[in-house]
């Protein structure tokens, strides 16, 4: 896990750029600042010792790492945490029926665009893949907005505006995009990385060069 980055994949056209995404909650480059103000709020929401149960599954990396950074995150501001970590079956299950207090999720997306990166925002009865079963009509609207825009450059500020609004409630939110490494022998051929597990799995074509020295 390596990337800072919003809603959309650091890199994209679409993506919030560094300075503005500073200025959105979770996202300033002032930790003391960040931690105090997350104990003001635990403390105007009357919250003293909340114990949080995290739920994640039993997959080592990225999900082991990720829920240690969360949990070290969240140790900072007086937040204890229990991490469950359940089978993929398990984990699914959890997820769909929401018996979590907060849990790991994952985006895996096959390629850049907003309506395929922004369901996981929605309200549920809208995309049953938002497992914070949250509902907020104001996401809904943008969604469509970008979803029937042409213009890139409005489509690009209609996100801007569902980003805002989705990192400000934070019903979801992203944590650190993660980056691809893969160990490749010299010896396999016809096999090229892509950033996406979805891609390029057909092996039909991939072979071992035997003779390879």
């Amino acid at each position: 896990m390596k990337f800072v980055g919003g809603v959309m994949r650091p890199g994209f056209a679409m993506a919030t750029p560094e300075a503005e995404l500073a200025a959105l909650p979770g996202f300033s480059h002032d930790i003391a600042g960040s931690r105090t103000e997350a104990k003001r709020l635990l403390a105007e929401a009357g919250v003293k010792n909340l114990k949080i149960a995290l739920v994640n599954r039993d997959v080592p990396i990225p999900y082991g790492p990720g829920a240690d950074y969360v949990a070290a995150a969240w140790q900072e501001i007086g937040v204890t945490v229990s991490e469950k970590r359940l089978s993929t079956k398990e984990w699914e299950a959890a997820l769909k029926a929401g018996e979590f207090d907060a849990a790991f999720d994952f985006a895996g997306d096959y390629f850049d665009d907003p309506t395929l990166q922004l369901a996981k925002y929605i309200s549920r009865d809208l995309s049953p893949v938002n497992y914070s079963s949250a509902t907020d009509r104001l996401l809904d609207a943008l969604f469509v907005g970008q979803a029937v825009t042409p213009d890139p450059r409005q489509r690009a500020r209609i996100v801007r505006d569902f980003e805002r609004r989705a990192l400000t409630s934070a019903n979801a939110v992203p944590i650190l995009w993660w980056n691809r490494i893969i160990a490749n022998s010299a010896r396999v051929k016809g096999w090229s990385i892509t950033p996406s597990h979805y891609l390029n799995q057909d092996l039909a074509g991939v072979w071992f060069d035997a003779d390879h020295r």
